[in-house]
């Protein structure tokens, strides 16, 4: 390793170029084998970084010289096969087979060579130029595995390269590799037979037939062998173009190999096995069970497991908190400084231009760059925590009780980080293995009550209900969430997020110290990406809010906004609210604390001048302050039932601009945002409307 190279980074600015000057390279393997710390070292750290053309995966492209070769760089969706059961898996084979990169980089994890070399297989059925770069070389040596590189690649036919990508060992002979296949341009000559018997007598008659039908879309032994498997896709493309005598002689193969998926596989992991007893060596089973196993003995155990997730869990949380709610008070603080500051310079200006961006812009702005910093904060945390492979032991332990509402284990700490803040659960949702799992955490993510909802909840529940009175409802809130996620995980499992439901596929990776480096480009990514396209969405919004309760400038009981709030009158009055009730649940939806100074100037009560909405809800949380008086006027206005209908109504709306935003910013689909936002908002005055039904009943 070491090997000196002429290496020389670029940023790319959109995708991939395929000009035929340049190498293109894909890389793909199995998730936590370090594919991306690879991709990330070839490219310098510098990428483009959006999603797959109307898909909602990230998309990762790069270009380095090397040797005065340009390469263009993609990093492929982790997955675990070229079949189509997920959108990671689609895209990855749709890259390969319809991009047709110079070269594939096969990336394993040298530590668990016989788990993540599956994807290796499938890529020999491709005959397409490959290389295998064999990443964690040092975490298998520190367990005793040695792995003959040299060997293994006489085996397999294409270049091996044993790799540290965390420390940047091995990436010069990598991309040595890369230009030495690429020039090539076609294997090396080798046969490699993986199937054997009935199989390899099915794929050879069936491929011969593809042959002789000019079904040359893609390779006719890999289209052979996704037939043997049952792919739906392969097999509809070759249905549709292909003698119906030829069809049913396919079909009869297919017939007598009934369990073709299971025995193509099962022969892919006798010659993976057979690869491995020839080029590795390691320690018996209890010296390397010494080496790995005792802290995942008391991390997957039983009890000590969860005693132990629970310290690191709460460990996460302050670290958020500490990292992120500083930040974000202090530039919230310093909002109302810079509108002041705005207000004087644009003293000169109409009322309305001027109040757009000191009552509108500053505040959606400010709002937008303080949820970064929990953004960045959470990204950190789950950054950290993936990285030093602990994530999938949280997935293992917890996928119990997250496969009741629908998720897998690996969405328990997104969903318990929303209590601090619902878009730290959303931009944890990438934590997910598939685009089903994501877009359901994303939905399910927001349902979870964060702490801007403690100030209003408790105001009004204070201000309403007897302490025992208040217990009850409480206690209905959070039956209500878990009904809510429960009915929310069927609604979108049997609609918009229709399919086969898989199991949990996890690989326990081995531990390792953190990569600070990989760590901290991941949360600068995650937070530059939120101020680029979530701020924007928050701010716009925040404009569009006030002009709305400003015009036609009579004051806020006769603005557009009013208006918009009477329009709904007949729902309004199926929670016992009269406009300004429903108006500050409207405004709800900006952030949870926007509803409490809407109330407090249409019941009548005006905060003192330099107090931010902020300084009010902590008064509130104080149980004093000269906000407090809200409570009494409303208690004049509201009836205990309209009460109720308003908490469990602001309990379930839409969480807050910078959740609408991140959601925006993490699937990058309008549709999406659009529809979730939809959904909170349909929940939310369907909660309302039960609630004030048995309000009615009760009080």
């Amino acid at each position: 390793m070491g090997k000196a190279s002429s290496i020389n980074c670029h940023d790319t600015s959109k995708g991939v170029k395929r000009d035929g000057k340049g190498i293109t390279v894909g890389f793909a393997g199995q998730p936590n084998t370090g594919k991306s710390t690879i991709f990330n070292r070839i490219t310098g750290l510098k990428q483009h970084v959006g999603n797959w053309p109307g898909k909602t995966v990230e998309q990762k492209t790069g270009k380095v010289t090397h040797n005065n070769s340009l390469i263009y760089c993609v990093d492929l969706p982790g997955t675990y096969s070229l079949s189509t059961n997920s959108l990671e898996e689609k895209i990855t084979r749709e890259f390969i087979l319809k991009e047709k990169p110079d070269v594939v980089v096969v990336v394993i994890d040298a530590s668990q060579l016989e788990r993540t070399s599956y994807l290796l297989a499938e890529i020999v059925d491709l005959q397409i130029p490959y290389v295998l770069a064999l990443n964690m070389i040092d975490v298998a040596q520190n367990m005793g595995i040695k792995i003959d590189a040299k060997k293994m690649q006489e085996e397999i036919g294409a270049p091996v390269v044993p790799l540290v990508a965390a420390k940047g060992k091995g990436i010069s002979e990598l991309l040595e590799a890369i230009s030495e296949v690429a020039q090539r341009g076609e294997l090396e000559n080798r046969t490699i037979n993986i199937y054997k018997d009935e199989i390899d007598s099915g794929i050879q008659r069936i491929s011969e037939i593809v042959k002789e039908e000019k079904i040359d879309k893609y390779p006719a032994e890999w289209t052979a062998i996704k037939m043997l498997e049952g792919d739906e896709e392969i097999i509809r493309y070759c249905k549709d173009g292909m003698l119906a005598t030829n069809w049913f002689e396919i079909k009869h193969i297919r017939g007598k190999l009934a369990d073709g998926r299971m025995i193509i596989a099962g022969q892919r992991y006798n010659w993976i096995s057979e690869i491995m007893k020839k080029v590795v060596k390691r320690p018996n089973v209890e010296e390397l069970s010494a080496k790995r196993g005792k802290f995942d003995k008391i991390a997957t155990h039983p009890i000590l497991g969860y005693l132990l997730a629970m310290i690191i869990i709460v460990t996460g949380l302050v670290v958020t908190v500490v990292i992120g709610m500083p930040i974000s008070f202090m530039i919230m603080g310093f909002v109302p400084t810079l509108s002041a500051a705005a207000s004087s310079l644009l003293s000169g200006m109409p009322s309305w231009l001027s109040g757009s961006i000191v009552f509108g812009l500053i505040p959606g702005v400010g709002i937008g760059i303080a949820m970064g910093s929990m953004v960045m904060a959470i990204a950190f945390v789950l950054g950290t925590l993936e990285d030093i492979g602990y994530m999938a032991r949280l997935g293992y332990l917890f996928n119990s009780f997250t496969k009741r509402i629908g998720l897998h284990g690996k969405a328990f700490m997104p969903l318990l980080l929303s209590l601090v803040c619902n878009v730290s659960g959303i931009v944890g949702s990438r934590v997910m293995d598939s685009w089903k799992q994501r877009m359901l955490l994303l939905v399910m993510a927001s349902i979870i009550p964060c702490t801007a909802l403690i100030p209003i909840i408790g105001l009004i529940v204070l201000q309403f209900f007897t302490p025992a009175q208040s217990l009850l409802i409480y206690s209905g809130l959070a039956v209500a969430t878990v009904l809510h996620l429960m009915f929310t995980a069927r609604l979108f499992g049997a609609t918009f997020l229709k399919g086969k439901q898989t199991g949990l596929i996890m690989e326990l990776p081995p531990y390792h110290k953190p990569n600070w480096r990989t760590i901290f480009i991941f949360v600068e990514k995650k937070g530059k990406k939120f101020l680029k396209e979530a701020v924007t969405i928050i701010a716009a919004a925040s404009v569009i809010v006030w002009f709305l309760s400003y015009f036609p400038g009579e004051g806020i009981d006769n603005s557009y906004l009013a208006s918009f709030a009477n329009l709904f009158e007949p729902i309004a009055n199926l929670m016992g609210w009269d406009w300004r009730l429903f108006t500050s649940w409207l405004t709800a939806g900006v952030t949870k604390g926007t509803a409490l100074s809407t109330m407090a100037v249409l019941y009548g009560i005006s905060a003192p001048e330099g107090t931010s909405i902020m300084g009010m809800m902590v008064d509130i949380i104080a149980g004093g302050g000269e906000h407090i008086g809200l409570g009494a006027a409303i208690r004049g206005a509201v009836s205990q039932a309209s009460a109720l209908a308003f908490v469990f109504a602001v309990y379930f709306s839409v969480p807050c601009l910078a959740s609408v935003g991140v959601v925006y910013s993490e699937t990058g689909s309008l549709k999406w945002t659009l529809g979730t936002a939809a959904y909170y908002t349909g929940m939310s005055l369907v909660a309302g409307i039960i609630a004030y039904q048995i309000g009615m009943l009760v009080f």
